[in-house]
């Protein structure tokens, strides 16, 4: 039955993988939604308050690339020729394939700068001609042409892209698009539900690792979980969270082909999960219990790439679990951990600091163990730790005459106890390594690309990983008297991350184009469009949750607009178009305060509290919690300012007309409050009049009665 289970468990995974192959339809389960157009007002608030409305902000992101490149492509004919002229430049930087590279090199200079010559139409700096002039001339005699030949076309590109489209593309519907694309990154919160979750394909000492599959895009990815309780049982908080940090960092910018990346961290009650690039080649440990050990020839090409654990589908090496990883710069680390037989004797003395010269210690206890199927100091398979540190402080491995003196040269200059001796510690760190009699005739930038060819290609079609049964798990009874308090969840607090590049590549690889196409279908079926081109005074509007009904126990939809002087809520019509009739105001005046603090309001966290004069409250939420945060600044800010003019207002109409503007407590924008006796009017919802959203005090309130005391209760109006 185990058997069965086992082979159903494989069979599901390698489907997975293939559907992940397929078309976006059928990749992915569940659908992607973006939100409605209107964000795009406040987004673009939220966006320029953190910087990133800029030209190079935007094209730098790969969704803002391929957004601005629709737009120019379609609206401007002349910096969409330079666009495909920078496209070009990437191409030909990304060769490294030399003959590939110069014949490339060669066709864009015909192509995009020779024409342009000749028709009199050259629009970048003679500078620029003359160096790649340079360059072209020198390949002919070298065989080479440098991948920075068209660098300074590609700078001035930008500089004509920035100066003639940018403006023009922020006030266009494809940056509306790329507000909904950012508010939906924004805010990504995952779930186990946002997965599915296939078989196990490894086990550490916090958790396991399992092959998944990205609802919404279908991606495969691995998904590492680790267990809270047994983290907490084995004191293991400070490494869970390293690990989360340094992946962080290493899976940003430009990254290293040779690290497992993340692309999510996220949360449960009892879980921390890393959503981590999928190694379909499996681990070395695995291959060399089914592959054997491996020939010296073998062991040069894994050496020559850092190493540790993983395989892509091609046989690539890259290093998984950086729990242990730590930025030495600035303080040494001191902890006695890491895995027993791979340890330096400097880790294992207690107290005692160190830094990489321990990673070259583990490498070299690596690559003993690929020529040899065991640790250096492990023999017999013995498993006692105690007797494994004895030797790994006291005893020199076991190096026969069976292997090359090059590979024993190499493996005692990594193994030598002495931090001093050991390769890699000399004052030159990896330039030791790599200029070693074993690597002769190494490309070491041909590693680094991953040009190499694999003596180990990991078959296709199979899962390369041991049976679930074989790979284990853990006893429950272990945890069982673990309880996480409140003070144990707060550790975690900040650990969900989305790592942007690569949610925006994820999205652009899969499904990006079919929604798109899908969107622009919908344009051509008459689909309203949001008007960016009319002048209005109008600070920000959107979508928001006003709480309302006949016993404000309903959250209702609106259409929010801000003004300085009020705020507008709206209906929507079933095809989207805003309904004047029934639209309500509340003007600036007749509000008290704007609550300093996010409200829970019937089951929803983050209300606005707008507290009227006359006692009563208006509660707008968003379960966008970008937008809302955005909402409450801008109705503070706007709220502010009004009261800054109105007291500006006050000592000059008492100068002029010799009698204070009606105070704080009473309504704005009041036509009268009748004779003689005192009044006590209070706040007023007022009815919208005219059309016109870009006039200040462009509404009426009803005014008081004659020497009336009775308070005037908020009225509902409409847009005459």
């Amino acid at each position: 039955m185990a058997d069965l289970e086992a082979v159903l468990a494989d069979v599901s995974y390698l489907m997975a993988m293939e559907k992940s192959k397929s078309t976006p339809a059928a990749r992915a389960s569940k659908k992607i939604t973006l939100p409605d157009p209107s964000v795009r007002s406040v987004m673009l608030k939220h966006l320029t308050k953190n910087g990133e409305v800029t030209f190079e902000k935007i094209f730098n992101q790969r969704l803002g690339f391929l957004l601005l490149k629709e737009f120019v492509e379609q609206q401007l004919e002349d910096c969409a020729q330079v666009l495909a002229f920078y496209e070009e430049i990437k191409k030909f930087e990304e060769l490294d394939c030399e003959e590939m590279r110069m014949k490339l090199g060669r066709n864009i200079y015909d192509s995009f700068i020779m024409q342009e010559l000749l028709a009199q139409s050259h629009r970048f700096s003679t500078a620029a001609v003359a160096f790649v002039q340079e360059r072209l001339t020198a390949s002919q005699r070298s065989g080479s042409l440098p991948q920075d030949t068209f660098s300074m076309y590609a700078k001035e590109i930008c500089e004509i892209l920035k100066r003639e489209a940018f403006d023009l593309f922020v006030r266009s519907d494809k940056f509306t698009r790329f507000c909904q694309w950012k508010n939906l990154e924004l805010n990504i919160s995952l779930t186990t539900n946002d997965f599915s979750v296939h078989r196990i394909i490894g086990r550490g000492g916090f958790g396991e690792v399992y092959g998944c599959r990205k609802a919404d895009t279908g991606k495969m990815y691995a998904m590492k979980c680790l267990d809270k309780k047994r983290i907490k049982l084995k004191g293991g908080e400070t490494l869970a969270l390293n690990e989360r940090i340094m992946l962080s960092l290493v899976s940003t910018g430009d990254g290293c082909p040779f690290i497992v990346c993340m692309t999510y961290a996220f949360q449960t009650n009892e879980k921390l999960c890393f959503i981590l690039d999928l190694m379909n080649g499996g681990d070395l440990h695995y291959h060399l219990s089914q592959h054997g050990v491996f020939a010296e020839k073998e062991v040069k090409f894994y050496a020559a790439e850092p190493a540790n654990i993983l395989l892509d589908e091609h046989g690539h090496v890259r290093i998984s679990d950086l729990g242990l990883a730590c930025d030495f710069s600035k303080k040494k680390p001191h902890a006695s951990v890491g895995t027993h037989g791979y340890m330096a004797p400097e880790v294992l003395q207690k107290g005692t600091a160190y830094d990489s010269s321990a990673d070259w210690f583990s490498y070299g206890c690596m690559l003993y163990k690929l020529l040899k199927g065991h640790s250096p100091f492990r023999h017999h398979k013995t498993k006692d730790k105690h007797e494994i540190d004895r030797m790994t402080m006291t005893v020199s491995p076991d190096l026969n005459d069976t292997i090359s003196p090059e590979i024993r040269n190499l493996l005692e200059g990594l193994l030598a106890r002495d931090v001093d001796q050991r390769i890699g510690c000399r004052g030159r760190g990896a330039s030791e390594l790599k200029e070693h009699p074993f690597f002769a005739g190494i490309d070491w930038g041909q590693v680094y690309l991953q040009k190499y060819p694999a003596p180990l290609v990991p078959p296709r079609g199979e899962v390369n990983a041991h049976d679930a049964f074989d790979i284990g798990s853990f006893d429950e009874e272990d945890t069982k008297g673990i309880k996480l308090t409140e003070a144990d969840q707060q550790l975690y607090r900040n650990f969900s991350l989305v790592v942007s590049e690569r949610w925006q590549s994820e999205i652009a690889e899969t499904v990006f184009e079919y929604l798109e196409q899908k969107r622009r279908g919908k344009r051509d079926d008459g689909e309203q469009q949001l008007d960016l081109t009319a002048g209005s005074d109008c600070i920000v509007e959107g979508e928001v949750q006003r709480l309302g009904g006949p016993f404000l126990q309903t959250w209702q939809k609106k259409h929010l607009k801000l003004f300085p002087n009020r705020l507008e809520f709206y209906s929507k019509s079933r095809d989207g178009l805003l309904q004047k009739k029934g639209a309500e105001l509340i003007s600036m005046f007749d509000i008290r305060e704007i609550g300093p603090e996010f409200h829970k309001v019937h089951k929803y966290e983050n209300c606005i509290a707008i507290g009227l004069k006359n006692d009563q409250k208006v509660y707008i939420t968003s379960q966008d919690r970008v937008l809302i945060s955005q909402w409450k600044d801008e109705i503070q800010a706007a709220f502010d300012a009004s009261n800054a003019i109105l007291s500006k207002m006050k000592p000059k109409a008492h100068k002029w007309y010799g009698a204070d503007v009606p105070s704080t407590s009473s309504s704005g924008g009041a036509t009268g409050g009748g004779g003689g006796g005192s009044t006590n009017s209070t706040a007023t919802t007022t009815t919208l009049c005219g059309a016109g959203h870009g006039n200040q005090g462009s509404f009426d309130s009803s005014g008081g009665g004659a020497g009336g005391s009775e308070p005037r209760r908020p009225s509902r109006g409409s847009l005459s």
